[in-house]
Order: C-alpha cells, then sequence, then structure tokens
C-alpha cells in the first residue's frame, strides 16, 4: 500500500511540474539585476516567435499585457524516454507555458513576468496539502529582433529553448478594458514580484487524498497563490474585471486524456523519479488500473461582471485558443 501512496505522490509531482507550470525550468537563478516593474516602458517589442518547430522565427510586435506561449515538439528527439518529451506530453496541447510581456528598460531590453516553480523544485507534504517551491517573477527576454542579449547576472528566460513560441493579445474591446486598469495591473504585479507571490499546485492533495484515491482541481482565485496560467486569468479578473472564455479544462477532460489520447497515453512517470517502486509507471495505469481519480474543484463564482461560475483549471493551450484572444500578425519590418 506505502508503495502504491508514493507512486501516487510522484505521479501528481510530475504532473504538477507541468500542468500550468514549466517544463524544463530554463531560467538561470543567478544575482538578479533587473529594473523595478514600474520603471519599464510600454513600447512595442519584436518578438521571436516561431509557429512551428521547423519553421524560421518571425518577430511579433508585442504591446504591453500581450501574452507569450511556448511549448516543445514531442516528435523531436523521441527516444525510449525523453525528459522534454515526456513533460510535454503530461500537459494537454501544443502549448504548456505563458507569460505576459510588460515593457522595456532604459536600455531596450524587454521583460515579461511569470509564475515558475523553484529551480531546486521542493516538493512538501504536510498537513496543509502538497506545496512547491515557487513564485512570481520578472524575465528578461532581449532587445528587438534578438539584436541583443540580456546581461549575464539577470534572471534570462531560455525563450530560445522551446521548439515554438508565439504571442496573441486580447481583443480590442477586452483589450480596452484591462488598459484601464494598467496602473492597478502593474501595482498589483509589484507587489507580486516584491512578496514573492507563492507557486500554487493546481491540484489539492493531502494525507487524506492518498487514502481516499482522489485529487481535487484548485481555482480559487488569487487568494493563495496561483500556476502559469491561473495567475493572469486571476490577475485579469480580479483586478481588472476581465474575464477570459473558454480557458478551464474541467476533470473528466483531464483524465479522459490520459486514459483515452493517444499522446495522454504516453505520459509516464520515469523511473528515476521514482525511488520506491524504481521503474517507469504509466499514468494510464495510474489513473485505470489502480483506481486513482481527478475531481473538479468546487465551482467558483467569477469576480467579473458576467458573474459566472466556473470549474476546472485554466491550461496555455485553452488560453491560447480562447475565443477572448487575437491573432498577432508578424511584422514586415526586415530585421535591423
Amino acid at each position: 500500500m506505502m508503495k502504491i501512496k508514493a507512486l501516487f505522490v510522484l505521479f501528481l509531482a510530475v504532473m504538477i511540474f507541468t500542468l500550468n507550470g514549466e517544463s524544463g525550468s530554463p531560467g538561470l537563478e543567478k544575482n538578479l539585476s533587473l529594473p523595478d516593474i514600474d520603471s519599464l516602458i510600454n513600447e512595442t517589442y519584436y518578438f521571436p516567435s516561431k509557429a512551428f518547430s521547423q519553421k524560421p522565427v518571425e518577430y511579433q510586435p508585442l504591446e504591453r499585457f500581450d501574452l507569450i506561449f511556448s511549448g516543445h515538439d514531442i516528435n523531436i528527439n523521441s527516444r525510449e524516454y525523453d525528459k522534454i518529451q515526456n513533460l510535454s506530453v503530461l500537459t494537454p496541447g501544443r502549448f504548456t507555458h505563458v507569460l505576459a510581456y510588460i515593457g522595456k528598460d532604459k536600455d531596450g531590453l524587454a521583460y515579461a513576468v511569470e509564475m515558475n516553480v523553484a529551480k531546486n523544485q521542493d516538493f512538501k507534504l504536510g498537513m496543509d496539502g502538497l506545496k512547491v517551491g515557487g513564485r512570481f517573477y520578472l524575465y528578461c527576454l532581449g532587445s528587438d529582433f534578438d539584436n541583443e542579449s540580456c546581461p549575464e547576472n539577470s534572471f534570462v528566460y531560455g525563450i530560445n529553448s522551446y521548439d515554438y513560441v508565439q504571442a496573441k493579445r486580447l481583443k480590442p474591446a477586452l483589450r480596452q478594458k484591462l488598459l484601464k486598469h494598467e496602473v492597478q495591473l502593474l501595482e498589483t504585479m509589484g507587489t507580486d514580484l516584491a512578496q514573492h507571490y507563492p507557486f500554487q499546485i493546481p491540484l489539492y492533495i493531502s494525507f487524506k487524498t492518498l487514502s481516499d484515491k482522489v485529487a481535487y482541481l484548485v481555482d480559487d482565485g488569487r487568494e493563495n497563490g496561483a500556476d502559469c496560467a491561473s495567475y493572469f486569468v486571476s490577475l485579469f479578473e480580479e483586478v481588472a474585471d476581465v474575464c477570459l472564455d473558454e480557458v478551464r479544462m474541467d476533470a473528466s477532460t483531464l483524465s479522459a486524456y490520459y486514459l483515452d489520447n493517444k499522446m495522454g497515453k504516453r505520459a509516464l512517470i520515469p523511473g528515476q523519479y521514482n525511488p520506491v517502486l524504481k521503474r517507469t509507471a504509466s499514468l494510464n495505469n495510474i489513473l485505470g488500473d489502480l483506481g486513482y481519480a481527478i475531481l473538479d474543484n468546487t465551482p467558483r463564482q467569477l469576480s467579473c461582471s458576467s458573474a459566472a461560475s466556473v470549474k476546472g483549471i485554466p491550461m496555455p493551450d485553452l488560453i491560447f485558443n480562447s475565443p477572448s484572444l487575437e491573432k498577432i500578425e508578424v511584422t514586415t519590418l526586415s530585421r535591423r
């Protein structure tokens, strides 16, 4: 029984690491040299994007609060077990991570904000449930057209390590509504950076969870922290009264992905992450043969004026495909 419980904890740890979090943790944690968020200039940034891994880099002109999405091509470097490939399969959809462009510093370097797990990924199971180290970060993205890199002593986001990265923008009416709260949004982000706003696991796991074989999805707004997708969804909702449509995945859809989807069935817990059983385990087996289940959170009333009730958790790929966002056309300017 203890082996099965330990297997389940490890399954959740690996799953949490990717669901609305960062797969690969490409950031370099050094002595940080970062500007204050309120000193950043709201100026267009020509962002290097790749629609697919085989396509060349194109440049999208980003504006403040545009969302950046990243993901790995699961067909690249495919072998018996590949970490990046497996982490990508664990997360439903093409995109596994989301950031937001904020502005440029006085030297023309662009910055984004995001939620991320800590580099050491320290998981702790206590009386208040399973927690993981992580917080809200400010990242340097580089200059327009990738002409200049970030200084070595900054927290550099490894955007070039992804097989595809693309940005999208809120539709005009929603963006206009969001910008009316620009000051409050920046103040909130500044406070979150200063106070190390915590990473929240999107599944509630406790000692009771292990005995009941049930994990509940978590979407409680900004109250107890956030993951990379829920941060922007709840921030826009609670601070700017802007709700994004069709961005949440419910428990039945998530479970079906691991049980029935061709890609989801490939998701594994590698033996190197499983010191108890010391062998690779399939999530399909854990949710199927071993009888564990993922259940929905209690439906939450949104704080937006629409006052809708929602359940499930925000997912990067769903946000990217939300009808609330629109495509950002690539620039016709030549690289300078």
